[in-house]
């Protein structure tokens, strides 16, 4: 690849927008240029509910990820979860030659294995309205001999592929490719936001091992399991943090903002470890009085959520897959995983050895201590799998904006204004 080429990574949360701008080295690594993040609106649960407040929420953060990199953002790949998202197990086969030799095995066989997989996935029936995103072989089989991961030139007379398919609802698809390119950009590609956070923290040894990647964003919470190298399942669970603050907010008779400050500052996954004593003032609504409430019942309203909602993934995942079959265990990410004592819930739940996923950042070079931190695993995990999907290509040129440096200069002075505001 050549170096100093710009790749943007940008991820769609119901609560928040991330965009990451990098480019390039002549190492093949990548370097941070720049960092823009604002409130997302427009969103609910993964899916666009007002498309211009969701394009202006993206179009911000794009915005000031320009000004700090000094550059515009270019080749820009999107995540993408959900409860519209649907994940399939599947078998591709096809037949190498007729004659009675061998046939060498070509990329384009393993194409077309790959190929006849995904058409298996879309006749089914439910499946019409829905797009594939992903399809990745898990293992391939030839002529009986199974576990190949690579079956590039080898030989056999048939060829049979493991497959995990992920698709998404096509109008969905649509509106967050559209909300992109009202800001006048182009989506080059968008990926599942699990699939991507494990790039940023999984090593291969926990791929390899066995490891479950569990993303409690916002909305929704994400979810990938990895066995011998390859993902073996992908599913979504409509809940998120935005529910622990809903339940907070009625429960506490607090508006929603203080609720998540409440939330942030002392909330608590395991309300057992606080004193029954404590207590902590909460600011009434719309100018009425504060009152003071016990820390541990804030506790026990952040744990029947957190409980609800590890438990709801327990559920998906023992459903699907031998859990027995993990050995490396579990990581947490996402915003809500910096929930204290987050990770023993889980482990409890899991009955498996459970940490936070903070996202590597040893093949960034720039500006990147904002970054270490869950919440921004998927924007990370986003740039890594872009950045490895077309590492050996030349031909990173995609449409994007004009950008008149007269616009930048008068982006920085605003930038610059706010700082004094």
């Amino acid at each position: 690849m050549k170096s100093n080429q710009v790749i943007t990574a940008i991820d769609i949360g119901t609560t928040k927008i991330c965009v990451i701008i990098a480019v390039t080295t002549p190492e093949n690594t990548l370097e941070v240029k720049g960092i823009g993040t604002t409130k997302s609106e427009g969103l609910s649960n993964g899916i666009v509910i007002d498309i211009v407040k969701a394009s202006k929420s993206i179009s911000d953060a794009i915005d000031e990820a320009e000004i700090m990199a000094d550059r515009t953002a270019k080749n820009i790949f999107v995540g993408i979860a959900g409860e519209h998202v649907k994940s399939q197990n599947t078998l591709g086969r096809i037949s190498l030659t007729s004659a009675s030799e061998p046939c060498e095995i070509t990329q384009d066989h393993i194409d077309n294995v790959i190929n006849n997989a995904k058409n298996n996935i879309k006749i089914q029936q439910g499946n019409e309205r829905l797009d594939i995103i992903h399809a990745i072989p898990q293992y391939y089989d030839i002529d009986g001999q199974t576990g190949i991961m690579n079956p590039l030139n080898m030989s056999g007379f048939n060829l049979s592929a493991y497959v995990h398919i992920v698709m998404a609802d096509i109008n969905t698809i649509r509106n967050i490719t559209k909300c992109v390119e009202l800001c006048n950009y182009k989506v080059r590609d968008i990926f599942l936001e699990p699939i991507a956070s494990s790039f940023a923290v999984l090593n291969e040894v926990e791929k390899k091992l066995g490891a479950i990647i569990i993303d409690i964003g916002g909305g929704t919470t994400d979810i990938a399991v990895f066995y011998k190298d390859s993902i073996r399942f992908s599913g979504v669970l409509p809940m998120g943090g935005t529910n622990v603050t809903q339940d907070l907010s009625i429960g506490l008779h607090a508006a929603p903002q203080n609720a998540e400050e409440i939330k942030i500052t002392v909330g608590n996954c395991i309300a057992s470890t606080i004193p029954q004593d404590k207590l902590i003032e909460v600011e009434g609504i719309a100018g009425r009085e504060s009152k003071q409430k016990k820390l541990r019942y804030i506790s026990e309203i952040i744990e029947a959520r957190m409980r609800e909602i590890l438990e709801g993934t327990y559920q998906m995942l023992n459903d699907h897959h031998n859990l027995k079959m993990i050995t490396a265990g579990l990581t947490l990410t996402g915003g809500a995983s910096l929930l204290k004592n987050c990770e023993f819930l889980a482990e409890e739940i899991y009955n498996m050895s459970t940490k936070i996923g903070y996202p590597y950042l040893d093949r960034l070079s720039g500006p990147t201590e904002r970054l270490a931190n869950p919440k921004f695993a998927t924007s990370v995990g986003i740039l890594y799998h872009a950045h490895s999907l077309i590492s050996d290509r030349n031909d990173l040129i995609s449409p994007v904006k004009y950008k008149d440096p007269f616009i930048s200069i008068f982006k920085r002075l605003i930038a610059n204004f706010k700082e004094y505001i």
